[in-house]
């Protein structure tokens, strides 16, 4: 029953961190709603941008001894789900 226990005990630290990076995708879209504004349609893929960012985050993965591939798997992700929403975003206001 102590194990029971203590997975809950982090499982309920594990849903907080969630909740955490929910926050933070909120202030990345929030950001994205600013940006979007200041780009025309063609520049919504900056693939030298994109690439610059994953470079970055696998240096910093490797500093923090994550798995580089699910770090870069996760924020390819992220980034293309925001390249599909300032896509949406150009639909509906051009």
């Amino acid at each position: 029953m102590k194990n029971i226990k203590t997975i809950e005990e982090i499982r309920i630290n594990i849903d907080k961190i969630d909740l955490e990076i929910l926050n933070l995708i909120e202030k990345r879209k929030k950001l994205v709603d600013r940006v979007v504004k200041l780009k025309t349609k063609d520049e919504i893929v900056d693939q030298e941008r994109i690439d610059k960012i994953l470079k970055k985050l696998d240096l910093e993965a490797k500093k923090k001894m994550l798995p580089t591939k699910m770090i870069r798997d996760i924020w390819e992700k992220m980034i293309n789900g925001f390249i599909e929403y300032e896509k949406r975003y150009f639909e509906k206001n051009n």
